[in-house]
């Protein structure tokens, strides 16, 4: 089933990143996944009806349920300036 990861940030979709995912229910674990460049992640159908969320920086920030387009935010932390 195909989701989309929004930053909660920029309220644009998470292109080409890897996105930890924390899944409660049948079968319940952690798997990380990458976006396509759409900002949709392919998860596997055996987790659909199951919570998901993303435990990025320590924070589980949302749980939704794992269906074909559900939609999942996730707070993406800005990269500093480096010095040059």
């Amino acid at each position: 089933m195909k989701i989309k990861v929004i930053d909660t940030n920029t309220q644009k979709p998470v292109i080409n990143t890897k996105v930890p995912l924390q899944i409660k229910g049948t079968n319940s674990g952690f798997v990380t996944l990458t976006t396509d460049a759409t900002g949709m992640l392919h998860l596997d159908d055996k987790y659909n009806g199951q919570q998901i969320s993303s435990p990025v920086g320590g924070d589980l920030v949302q749980w939704v349920t794992a269906t074909e387009s559900a939609v999942l935010l996730v707070p993406v932390r800005q990269k500093a300036p480096s010095a040059g």
